[in-house]
């Protein structure tokens, strides 16, 4: 049976190292974020949504309604997004308003809730190395987490998305599967993925592989069953317990990107299934126990499909057809691997590579549970790597794993180190085992630092240096309104006005994405009866974001080009402000 050592759940050295390899790093994403911080620029448009999202909640918006009204204006769009997520940055912008007003207490909270975040996945990635070994690969464990770029991306200051925690969650879930008792372990495990699932459904590629994991482990022994059993188990309670918590009893339409009534029934099959079996003393064939969970495994998914046929059609079923292949086929973020710069590349593979090579040699040196555990981390380390190939924006998790052997392996070269006489060979050591475990690593933090947007045409620029809307929108009166912008403007108009935008980029939102493609890339007679259809009062675009010049690129006579050129439809009027004057502004006037 799977064991750990003697120790208790938590440590105060363990809690120690830990935080001195956080407080490391947290002075360095600061420091090296500053401009963004002091700027309140956000790495990208969902963060600025996210923020949106809290201050609905906390100006009166329902617990259970994370439908966001200002976009696909003028009827509003609903949100997969789980409320979970706003709890810690709402906890303390409702401590800090009193003091310093809600506008600086969301700026503070914008700071320190991804770095609480990061502190959390540095405990638990910690946590794993001061199991399996001693308090010296714990804090060489912590630092090569604390400095892996993957993860402080999702980490840094003013990254409020649910990134984040979905690294700590996984990380969770890997601490459990360590567990001493199978039926706690399970049931932890099961509560750390069914919130990982609450909060995204990204989860379910490795929800998969964990449940592989531990059928392995009933197969070898049939005394481990309750792994097994007591995560299924899990997995269905809590995710029907948050969904009611998150969402209520109120009938909602289907959905296929986020945890519903469909999805939780088929995990329900799958727990009664997992559980019929498990109470069976006797050992069975492998082969009868592969057609039980089998069986139950594809009923769960015939009940999926019968209550949400739409779903056999993916996440993205239903989409407008230009949001999808204009938009959704461009953003760059969902693109694999082989689409990203080769640094980003090299800050996947290489450690990577490094940890699984490690992992499979501590297997090769250990016996018993060690040895199984090993081979069972090589597992997740390759699952967590193919997901980040085909969804880089996954990176973190591997990130998060390889740090445990990267920071054993740390430990060995160190004590190797020690043994070389000459502090020159030392010196020259040390910066060969830094170049291998840290490629680009200057580089990364100073690219992490700035923020990043998706676009519908490639990977656009900061919409805060490159195009400042902020100054803009006073020009446009106090009444809310509805604005046509390009995709990636929309966030930025939302933030710091009442006004409404017809698209974001969220596929919720995804008839105003398919309206403002159609309306900029297209005659401007049709971009006329858009806006009309859509009650739109102004219209804006930056000529020099990328976004734009997409636009330009599919047609000489369209909308984009044409206002870009300085021509102006008898529609429209321009507008006069003080802003930044790449912003152009036009009144709808008829």
């Amino acid at each position: 049976m799977i064991g750990e050592r003697r120790r208790p759940v938590i440590d105060r050295d363990l809690v120690v190292r830990a935080t001195l390899a956080w407080l490391l790093m947290a002075a360095l994403l600061v420091i090296a974020g500053l401009p963004a911080i002091m700027g309140r620029q956000f790495s990208e448009g969902d963060d600025i949504m996210r923020l949106l999202e809290v201050r609905d909640w906390l100006a009166g918006q329902s617990w259970f309604d994370v439908s966001q009204y200002r976009i696909d204006a003028p009827f509003g769009a609903g949100m997969h997004w789980s409320r979970l997520v706003d709890v810690p940055l709402a906890a303390v912008i409702v401590v800090l308003s009193p003091l310093f007003g809600q506008a600086l207490a969301e700026h503070v909270a914008s700071v320190i809730v991804p770095l609480g975040t990061l502190w959390l996945a540095v405990l638990l990635i910690g946590r794993i190395a001061w199991r399996l070994c001693d308090e010296e690969a714990t804090g060489l464990a912590c630092l090569a987490a604390a400095i892996a770029a993957p993860l402080l991306h999702q980490m840094r200051p003013m990254r409020i998305d649910h990134h984040g925690w979905q690294i700590v969650l996984f990380m969770l879930a890997v601490n459990a599967l360590m567990a001493r008792d199978a039926r706690r372990g399970g049931w932890i495990l099961g509560g750390a993925l069914a919130l990982w699932l609450n909060i995204s459904m990204e989860a379910l590629p490795m929800v998969a592989v964990f449940g592989a994991i531990l059928f392995a482990r009933w197969l070898r022994c049939w005394g481990d069953r309750q792994w097994l059993v007591a995560m299924l188990q899990s997995l269905a309670a809590c995710s029907a317990g948050l969904y009611l918590l998150t969402r209520g009893t109120t009938p909602s339409l289907p959905m296929c990107d986020a945890m519903a009534p469909a999805h939780i029934a088929a995990l329900s099959i799958m727990a009664i299934a997992a559980t019929g079996l498990g109470r069976i003393e006797v050992p069975r064939p492998w082969m009868f126990m592969v057609l039980v969970l089998g069986s139950g495994a594809l009923a769960g998914v015939i009940v999926l499909l019968q209550m949400a046929p739409q779903c056999a059609g993916g996440s993205f079923a239903g989409m407008d057809p230009v949001a999808h292949d204009v938009w959704l086929a461009n953003v760059i973020e969902s693109k694999p691997l082989w689409h990203h710069p080769v640094t980003l590349i090299a800050q996947i593979l290489v450690p990577t590579a490094i940890a699984i090579v490690v992992s499979l040699r501590l297997a090769a040196r250990s016996a018993d549970w060690l040895h199984r555990w090993h081979l069972e981390y090589t597992v997740l380390l390759l699952a967590a790597l193919v997901l980040a190939v085909f969804l880089p924006r996954s990176s973190g998790l591997v990130a998060g794993l390889a740090a445990v052997p990267i920071g054993m392996q740390m430990k060995q070269w160190l004590r190797q180190l020690r043994s070389l006489g000459r502090p020159g060979k030392q010196a020259m050591a040390v910066a060969g085992m830094t170049a291998s475990l840290l490629p680009a690593m200057p580089l990364t933090v100073l690219m992490h630092a700035t923020p990043s947007h998706a676009s519908a045409a490639k990977a656009a620029p900061a919409i805060a240096s490159a195009c400042d809307v902020s100054g803009v929108l006073p020009s446009l009166g106090e009444d809310a309104a509805n604005i046509m912008a390009p995709i990636d403007m929309g966030p930025a108009i939302l933030i710091d006005s009442p006004h409404r935008v017809v698209a974001t980029a969220h596929h919720r939102a995804h008839r105003g994405i398919g309206d403002t493609i159609r309306s900029f890339s297209g005659p401007a007679s049709d971009a006329h009866a858009i806006l009309m259809k859509r009650r739109v009062g102004f219209v804006m675009l930056c000529p020099e974001i990328s976004e734009v010049r997409f636009y330009r690129n599919m047609g000489h006579d369209n909308l984009a080009s044409i206002l870009t050129a300085g021509e102006t439809p008898d529609w429209l009027m321009p507008i006069t402000h003080d802003g930044d004057q790449g912003v152009l502004v036009w009144r709808v006037i008829g």
